[in-house]
C-alpha cells in the first residue's frame, strides 16, 4: 500500500489509523505472499494488502444490525478489520485499547481472541496456522 491507499481508507472509514498500521502496510511482507498455501489469498483475505478490501471488510461488518456478532450492540467502531478468512472470521485491531494486538472475532465461537501480540508478529502466527490447517487435513 502507499500513503495515498492509507488516506483513502482513513477518509472512507473515518478514523484515524495507528502509526504502527501504516508502518507495516508501507513495508508489507512480502514473503508472507510466497509462503502461504494454494487455498489462501492472503493479499485479500487474512492480511489484506489492497485498500478496497480493507474498507470492504469494514463496512460490511459494520452494516450489519446489533447481536450479529456481538450480543446486543454492533460491531464496535474502534474495531478495526484488517482481514478476514473468508468474510466468517475477522482479524482486527482494537484502536481504543492503545494495543498493538491483533485479535480475531471467531463466527462459530462467537468470541474475540488475540491471534499475535503484534501486527509484527501476525504474519509468523498466519504462516503457524496455515501449517497447523495443512498438517490437519
Amino acid at each position: 500500500m502507499t500513503d495515498a491507499d492509507l488516506n483513502r481508507i482513513e477518509s472512507a472509514l473515518g478514523l484515524k489509523l495507528p502509526a504502527f498500521y501504516r508502518r507495516f502496510m508501507l513495508d508489507y511482507p512480502q514473503w508472507l505472499v510466497e509462503k502461504q498455501p494454494d487455498w489462501s489469498d492472503v493479499e485479500r483475505g487474512e492480511l489484506a494488502n489492497d485498500p478496497e478490501r480493507v474498507i470492504h471488510f469494514n463496512q460490511y461488518v459494520r452494516g450489519f444490525e446489533p447481536g450479529e456478532f456481538f450480543d446486543d450492540r454492533p460491531w464496535p467502531p474502534d474495531y478495526f478489520v484488517i482481514g478476514s478468512e473468508e468474510e466468517q472470521n475477522w482479524y482486527f485491531l482494537d484502536l481504543a485499547g492503545g494495543s498493538e494486538a491483533v485479535l480475531l472475532f471467531h463466527h462459530e465461537q462467537g468470541e474475540v481472541r488475540r491471534e499475535a501480540k503484534s501486527l509484527a508478529e501476525f504474519p509468523a502466527a498466519l504462516t503457524a496456522r496455515w501449517e497447523d490447517v495443512e498438517r490437519d487435513s
